[in-house]
């Protein structure tokens, strides 16, 4: 009988503490309420593209010449800024000396 004494008197210990944890968590939270996590957003899995098929294919023609027109600049540029070429300075040739006769 003493056993089962103890088992009530655990019993009845446990379910305080559970009332008790129950009144401190709801302390805590009146206590800090701005400590909330904030949402978080989910996220869009693809992006969905702004711009049709045709407009995209325009939008690549255009760039295309754009950058055609900025190389062809670029290029009458530097031909104009370019020197014209030099000869290279080289040793003046030795002439070729006359042979003497052998003699014979």
């Amino acid at each position: 009988m003493p056993d089962r004494l103890i088992e009530l008197a655990i019993e009845a210990l446990e379910s305080k503490k559970a009332a008790i944890d129950a009144e401190i968590a709801a302390l805590r939270k009146d206590l800090r309420p701005a400590r909330s996590r904030r949402q978080v957003r989910a996220r869009r899995v693809g992006k969905k593209s702004r711009i049709s098929a045709a407009g995209r294919k325009a939008l690549s023609e255009r760039m295309t010449a754009r950058w055609a027109e900025w190389r062809a600049e670029r290029a009458k540029n530097a031909a104009k800024a370019r020197k014209p070429a030099r000869r290279a300075k080289t040793k003046p040739k030795q002439r070729a000396r006359p042979t003497e006769e052998k003699k014979s």
